[in-house]
Formats: structure tokens, sequence, C-alpha cells
């Protein structure tokens, strides 16, 4: 593999927002609170660029931008009067684990590719839209769109970084090992410049509009003229504060973005030695950041043998102790394209959120399949990290790992699972002074685990100078708890100690955003899911004596469960036999008149569809023979009652 030098040069766009940008192609029904939040980042950004101005002309030997043999770097702010460096976080290399098995020829025969979605990506520029990797599968064209052409990182044309970042999400495989998350994925390139406006125009765009992002930059702890102020690491600042803003108005939106790249950085008074390196955006409550690991699998069984992380990726927590990181992803020796018509090899986080972002694309597209619609942002978030797997030496969460290693594989067999009723993904809401209950049996056997996640309000800034401020950021804070007839279980959470530093335990979890509950030898059994909340709710829309609420994501997964629900069950059903060979008799007894039997595969697509009038004889058969072998979700639904079973056809 050839060596690629990179070469930075860098331009500044001290621009203010045009006004095009909040009416170029957005939705018509964008709501109210994004049209504010539009206005507010928009003076913003103008303050942000005019502070920048002011401290360069006060201090004319002061660098613009910085750059080293893998790196460039900028002025991002100024705060009590030093500067704050904005820049890509790569070193050298990455490669995700688990993804291809979701992927065309993949073992779970579901053949995602991305097809249909739309993925945007900020980076220090362009990507190379004309490169092979990026063609569209007739290559006719490329699936790249490239929204701002200024390059602000790197080279003249295109930006070698965000070029590789996109081809991480989305390369076509014209070189195999270069091959993308999600291959045939639409994708918005854009610079780092005014990303929180764009953002918001991304997601309300008339035409494409993006439910996953992907921001693999931010803020180091350490510049060319030094580190800055202790306070800024683990603190909820305006950046945060406003990545959450967008998250909450845009319920569907998950943004990914990667953890940072001075896990070996040293600096005085923070919360502990080796801890506490998170910036700016990547303290907030609503986004995914990721963490990058280094995980040595079995050769041809491709099992996860070892799994550490690489030193240089950014640890956590927050100062108010939420579990950030919240994934590790493989972020070593990634090959991915760069201009002009290139590969080359980079590392860091940097590579591990885009593996992550391209992955995320697509649980959306398999699950879009199967229900007509995309998860909640809360619901993806609790999915990925209710499955990922725990750092090996380590039980529960961490401020390294945070909730475990991605495993996209898992997380798409939790989707099939939800469809025929074994395993739960639900979205719902908990109104202010409701318990919500959910009732299901166990057996005994593989861990019993429920997550919930919900998208909070933006908290409050915390004042220039708190230092390690432990003040809860949650506004919204909801209870998960888990019980039987003997136990009651409660979620993890982490725990602090200025002399022994972190660990984690199980109790009352006050200041994250996602619960955990886990049972590792459950008894067989009846257990009572309850979620409830402190205090009284915010942030409802209307008054502020009007009843207000918290949509929540569930995610509940354990050994032959049996669910409950609010559904009538058709009664006296039958259904034989199963694994079915020619012919699937059917026999039920219902109350209207027409009853639709539907069956689906695995992917999701209609396969047989039949309506059957109460008049006809009560058995109804379906020729099976002419279907492949496989998994397929029988649905019977008559109006007030309906029916999901899982089928096998041999």
């Amino acid at each position: 593999m050839k060596n690629f030098t990179l070469f930075y040069l860098f331009i500044i766009l001290a621009l203010s927002i045009p006004n095009s940008l909040i009416s170029q192609d957005l939705k018509k029904d964008i709501s109210k609170a994004n049209l504010e939040l539009l206005e507010e980042f928009n003076l913003q950004e103008n303050e942000r660029v005019t502070r920048v101005e002011t401290y360069l002309s006060l201090n004319p030997n002061a660098k613009r931008s910085l750059s080293n043999a893998n790196q460039i770097i900028y002025i991002y702010d100024i705060i009590d009067g030093k500067p704050i460096y904005r820049g890509t976080d790569n070193l050298d290399a990455a490669l995700a684990t688990k993804t291809t098995h979701l992927q065309p020829g993949g073992s779970l025969n579901l053949n995602l590719d991305g097809s249909g979605m739309t993925v945007g990506v900020w980076d220090g520029g362009p990507a190379q839209a004309a490169h092979t990797e990026f063609s569209n599968t007739a290559q006719t064209g490329s699936r790249v769109t490239i929204i701002d052409n200024a390059v602000v990182d790197d080279d003249v044309t295109f930006s070698s970084h965000g070029t590789h970042v996109s081809g991480t999400i989305g390369a076509r495989g014209a070189n195999p090992h270069a091959k993308g998350m999600a291959p045939n994925v639409q994708i918005k390139s854009y610079n780092w410049i005014n990303d929180e406006t764009e953002m918001i125009a991304a997601v309300n765009a008339a035409v494409d509009p993006i439910i996953i992002s992907n921001h693999s930059y931010g803020v180091y702890v350490q510049g060319d003229d030094g580190l800055i102020d202790s306070w800024i690491m683990g603190a909820y600042t305006q950046d945060a504060r406003d990545v959450d803003n967008i998250a909450r108005n845009n319920p569907k939106y998950l943004i990914v973005t990667s953890a940072g790249n001075s896990g070996t950085v040293s600096y005085p008074n923070g919360m502990y030695p080796g801890f506490d390196k998170l910036t700016t955006s990547a303290n907030a409550k609503n986004t995914l950041v990721v963490a990058n690991a280094n995980p040595v699998l079995t050769p041809f069984t491709n099992e996860l043998q070892s799994l550490i992380i690489n030193t240089s990726s950014s640890q956590g927590p927050t100062d108010d102790l939420r579990i950030k990181p919240d994934i590790a992803a493989d972020g070593t020796n990634l090959l991915s394209p760069v201009p002009v018509n290139g590969y080359a090899t980079f590392s860091g986080t940097s590579m591990a959120s885009p593996n992550t972002a391209g992955t995320l694309v697509l649980l959306q597209e398999y699950y879009n399949q199967l229900h007509g619609d995309y998860m909640n942002s809360s619901t993806l978030k609790a999915l990925i990290c209710h499955t990922a797997i725990d750092d090996i030496a380590k039980v529960g969460p961490d401020p390294i790992f945070g909730w475990g290693f991605l495993d996209a594989k898992a997380s798409a067999e939790t989707i099939t699972d939800d469809v025929s009723a074994g395993a739960l993904i639900d979205e719902l809401t908990l109104d202010n002074g409701q318990t919500y209950t959910f009732t299901f049996s166990a057996e005994a056997g593989e861990k019993l685990a429920a997550t919930i996640c919900w998208t909070d309000m933006p908290g409050a800034v915390i004042a220039n100078g708190s230092l390690n401020d432990p003040s809860p950021r949650l506004i919204n804070d909801l209870d998960l708890r888990l019980s039987n007839a003997s136990n009651t279980y409660l979620p993890w959470r982490l725990d602090y100690s200025s002399s022994t530093g972190f660990s984690n335990s199980k109790g009352d979890n006050t200041v994250d955003n996602i619960e955990k509950v886990e049972i590792e030898a459950p008894v067989s059994g009846l257990y009572t899911l309850t979620v409830t909340h402190k205090g009284n709710l915010q942030g409802n829309t209307g008054g502020p004596f009007d009843p207000q609420s918290q949509n929540f994501s569930l995610v509940l997964t354990g050994s032959n469960l049996t669910l409950s629900s609010n559904e009538f069950e058709l009664e006296e059903i039958a259904i034989w036999p199963n694994p079915a060979n020619d012919n699937l008799n059917i026999n039920f007894k219902a109350v209207n008149q027409k009853t639709n039997i539907t069956l689906f595969d695995i992917q999701g697509r209609v396969v047989y569809q039949a309506i059957v009038n109460v008049n006809d004889p009560q058995r109804h058969i379906i020729n099976t023979s002419k279907f492949s072998a496989g998994i397929y979700l029988l649905k019977i639904n008559n109006g007030i009652q309906s029916s999901s079973n899982k089928i096998i056809i041999e």
C-alpha cells in the first residue's frame, strides 16, 4: 500500500449565515421551534466570527490555522480571551465489525445497503463526489451531493478527511477492502462552517431529508499554543445545548460524533488522571458519541477475541457523571477513498464515528422495511446501547467504552425478534404523574435486559470557569425498574471518587437520559417493567399549566419472552404445521366480517395476502411450497383483534 502524505491548506470563511440558507429547500411544515433555532444559530455564528476576527486583529502573531503531518486545526472560538481550536479527529485507520452480516450476502440475509436513504456528512470540506467509490448502482452519476464547496481543512478542491469519512459510510466497494457500511446510501457533503444551521435545514429539506449525520471533528484539549482551560473538559457548554436543542426539535434525527483523540493528553485539575477529556458538543445528552476501539478477532470465525480501547481515544465522563462516550466502534486501520481517485488508511475516532453512522443507516433501513417508518433517534440509540458488547474485562458501562462495543448483528436480530414477539422495541409517551407498567414472562437462561432512552430538553449552560460542576443537566428524569415476586432490579449508573476514580453500580440514576437494567441470571416467571418520573415533566407544547409529557423508547430482550399486549388477541387460533413444508393451515374465531391475513418475509416484504370472510370455512390454507426456506411473519387482523406469529418454512 502506498503511503499517503497530506498537505494542508486552510481557507477561513468569516461570513455570516446567508438568508438563503434559512429559506433553502425546506419542508413547508418546518416547525416554529426550528425556525427560531435557525435565527438563534445565525446570531451565534455571527458573534463567534466577530470574536475570532477581533482576537486575530489584536494578536497579529496568532495563527488562524495550524497543521501537522496528520491533522489540521483552526481557531473556532475565543473563550476567556483564549483561542479554542476545532479540527478533525483522525490518526491512521478503522474497520467496523459485524455490519457485514446486514449487507448483501451477509449471514442475516437482509441485503441492506442504504438504498433510499440520505446521510449528512459535516467535515473539513466536500468529498470528491466523482470518486468511483461514490458511483450509483448504474454508474451513471454520483451518490454524493456537495452542499458546501469550500475546503477548510486540506487540499484545494476536496477534503481528504471528508472523502475518507464519506467512504467509510458509503463507498460502494469498487475496491472490496474499502467498501463502506452502507454502499448505496446518498450523501450530502458539507464543511463544518455553520454546521448547526445547516443540520436543521438538512433534516427539514423537502428533497432527501436526513435522519442521521456524522461529525468527525471537535475541539482539542491541547492546541499548538497550549492546553485549553480545564473547566471546559466535561462541561455542558452552549455547543452541547445547541445540538440537544436540534435533536429535541427533530425527534427522528440522530447526530453521531467522534469522541476525540486526546486520550493521551494530560492537563491539571481534571476529575481523575486519564479521564475527563470530552469537549463542547461531545458532552451533549441527545447525540451519540463514539470512542475508538481496537478489537482482535479470531481468524476465520471472526469471533471477538480481545477488545481494547485505542490509547488516543478521548475518555469521559461528563462533569455530571453521565456515561459518555455512548459506545465504541472499530476505529483502527481503515482503507477508504481519498482525493484524487486514491485510497488511504486512517485511524481514530474520526473513523469509528462514520463506521457507526453507516451501520445505523442500515438499521433504520431494515426497521423501515418492516414498519413503514423510521425509528425515533432515542429508539435507535436505545437499541445499539442495549445490544452493545461489554468490553470483556469489565461488566457494565464505563467512561471509556460507554455502554460497550457496537454489535450491528445483535441490533438487527433484535429488530427481527420484535416483529416476531421474541423481543420488544416500542415508542411510548409518559404523561406527567403517570406510571407506565408492562408485564411479561421470561425463562431462565440468557440475560434479561431492558433499556429506555429519551430525547431530553436542553439543559442549562454551565458558567464559564466553573470547574467539574456535578450539577445534573437532566431536565426530565425518568426511572426504569424491573421486578418479580421477590426482587426489584435497578439500572446501571456511574460512580466517582476523587481518590480512586470511576466505577459503576446499580442504583437510582439521576443524570443519564438512557437507563439500562440487566439481570444476568433471571429465574423463570412473571416480571413487571415500570417507568416513572421524578418531579414535574417539562417541555410539552402549550402553556405553563398545561399537562406535560415525555416521549421515550423501550427495548426489552430475554429468553423465551411472552409479552403482554394491549391488542385483543384472536380467539381459538391454531397454526400448523410450523415449520411448514407445503401448506400452512390457519384456524381462528373472528368477530368482524372481514379478516386480513398477511405473510411477510424477513425483509418486511409482503409475499402473501388474503381477505377472509367470516362466513367462509374457518380453515385458511396458504400454499408455502413456492416460498424460499426461511423465517416469515404471519399477521392476522380483523379490526379490533390481531395476532402476530413467527413462521418457519423449510
